[in-house]
């Protein structure tokens, strides 16, 4: 009796090492390899500061401060997987930091969006529109957020910052203080370094 005591007591510990053995590969078997391709991935977030042609208009005078001091461009690149898209909006938010805090918000939509990288979008904020928000023209550190939405359904977001929060979900929007580059005065020296603007067409039509 003490020999059979003594064998299982040899036993128990190889039956339970076969045991964890075999469900540490049933787990691996049943992990995912890889998580599904995201259509729209946003993979950069920059601000820049742009200079208008020096003499700051047709007359030369360059007599406006918009014609001398540095517009801000917000661009934003992204990656897409879909062969060809069409009503890609891509939504900004710039949060201002002035006295008080303002959020800046404006969108454009794009059409014959081709499958592939380095599509680049971008939006214009006025020099004057920086001073009367943010209290100067050269303002630095500000926080910027994108969303990609497409028919409707929004695809990817991020920020300058990466927190992968919509923490602009928190302020109240103020519209109308950017620009899109179709609106803007650099539109026909810019138009070919981004992407198709529906706003572009419908202005031609």
């Amino acid at each position: 009796m003490k020999n059979y005591v003594r064998s299982l007591q040899w036993l128990a510990p190889a039956i339970m090492a076969l045991l964890v053995s075999g469900a540490s590969e049933a787990f691996a078997q049943a992990r995912p390899t890889a998580g599904p391709k995201v259509d729209f991935l946003i993979k950069r977030i920059e601000i820049r500061s742009y200079n208008p042609r020096s003499g700051g208009g047709e007359s030369g005078r360059g007599g406006t401060e918009a014609g001398r001091v540095p517009w801000k461009l917000f661009e934003c690149e992204f990656d897409s997987q879909p062969e060809w898209a069409d009503d890609v909006e891509v939504k900004w938010f710039v949060l201002l930091g002035g006295k008080q805090q303002v959020m800046a918000t404006g969108s454009d939509t794009y059409i014959y969006v081709k499958k592939g990288r380095r599509h680049v979008v971008a939006m214009f904020m006025h020099p004057l529109v920086m001073e009367r928000w943010a209290g100067t023209t050269v303002q630095a550190g500000m926080d910027v957020g994108v969303e990609i939405w497409v028919q409707g359904r929004l695809w990817s977001f991020d920020d300058t910052k990466h927190t992968r929060q919509q923490w602009w979900q928190r302020f109240t929007p103020q519209p109308g203080l950017l620009m899109r580059i179709s609106e803007s005065p650099f539109a026909p020296t810019l138009y070919a370094d981004y992407e198709w603007s529906k706003y572009t067409t419908s202005k031609q039509q």
